[in-house]
């Protein structure tokens, strides 16, 4: 799997995640049953799950990455350029 979520990223995205879920599930009183409260704690999965693999498939889609100089020197360009 391609990394190509940097730090900043990936910690926005997991603090989007947080957000999510408690909106969904206290704000919106998914713990409660509401189907539009527990849709959005549902939501909140994408964002933990790329936070946690560093991969965003959009990211892939448009072969944009949000890594840093440094990130990209220790572990490589995500999508190096071809070579004709």
């Amino acid at each position: 799997m391609i990394k190509n979520v940097g730090k900043i990223d990936q910690t926005f995205r997991f603090l989007l995640g947080l957000f999510l879920a408690g909106l969904g599930i206290f704000i919106l009183n998914g713990k409660e049953g509401n189907v539009i409260g527990i849709l959005v704690a549902l939501t909140s999965l994408l964002p933990f799950y790329m936070a946690l693999t560093r991969s965003c498939f959009v990211f892939r889609w448009f072969k944009i990455h949000s890594l840093s100089k440094k990130e990209c020197e220790m572990h490589g360009q995500p999508y190096p350029e071809s070579k004709e």
